[in-house]
């Protein structure tokens, strides 16, 4: 029995049906078939990855794929033995931790508000959340570096351990780095190195044309590559970098 047989709806109701819930769910980090398999598993309250594929209409190897992914992410739990049976994440559950996440999400935002409006900096164009995507997109700005790389961070040391090797390939392209951060804190290769206490966010600075500010916690951060925003932030970070510890 499918979702159709369930819900009696015909193709075309229950296909709009599903792109609508996939498009709030792709909002909390799902794909469309995580997005299809949760429902399903609601519906049923539990089922193995078969019985999960045919009441989603999607292939079974997806179907299992999915169920994994979900279980990862913290939307469903997984039995042991042959087949597995998954249940789902409560959906008061669900509901609770995603507005908790989302409050914390605002709130970190708020904050990046306040920085920006200590150091006269414009609105940045966009976000991005998560410790990992901040990781990864200080690690893409090294790599598109051309001339200058700028960073003030008080978490040198996980960006070290990330990125040791990528600042030494942007060094190698003669890219001029600059870091400033806490004292007694193992830095990767650079030109400069200023250190300075209280730090209270990651600034990065790129050919002075790309910009971003994360939370000191690196779980949110704000980029653009508006030139004029870029210029505020590099100016605030020379008179960081000019000043007595």
């Amino acid at each position: 029995m499918n979702i159709i047989d369930v819900l009696r709806l015909d193709i075309g109701d229950i296909e709009k049906e599903f792109t609508q819930i996939a498009s709030v769910l792709g909002n909390l980090g799902l794909s469309n078939y995580e997005a299809r398999s949760y429902v399903a598993l609601v519906l049923r309250t539990h089922g193995t990855a078969e019985e999960v594929a045919e009441l989603s209409m999607i292939p079974r190897t997806s179907a299992y794929k999915s169920l994994q992914s979900l279980v990862t992410k913290g939307f469903a739990q997984e039995t042991d033995g042959r087949p597995a049976i998954y249940y789902p994440l409560d959906i008061e559950e669900l509901r609770e931790r995603t507005m908790n996440e989302m409050n914390g999400m605002f709130a970190k935002l708020s904050s990046i508000k306040g920085l920006l409006s200590e150091k006269g900096t414009p609105e940045l164009v966009y976000t991005i959340y998560g410790r990992r995507k901040v990781l990864a997109k200080i690690g893409e700005m090294l790599d598109t570096a051309r001339t200058t790389f700028m960073i003030s961070s008080p978490k040198m040391q996980d960006i070290r351990s990330e990125l040791s090797d990528r600042f030494k390939e942007a060094q190698a392209r003669g890219v001029k780095i600059t870091i400033i951060t806490e004292p007694a804190v193992k830095v990767p290769s650079a030109d400069e190195v200023f250190r300075r206490k209280g730090l209270i966010a990651t600034d990065v600075i790129v050919d002075s044309k790309v910009a971003m500010i994360a939370t000191e916690d690196m779980d949110l951060c704000g980029f653009s590559d508006n030139p004029l925003i870029a210029g505020h932030l590099e100016n605030f970070l020379h008179m960081v970098k000019g000043s007595k510890t």
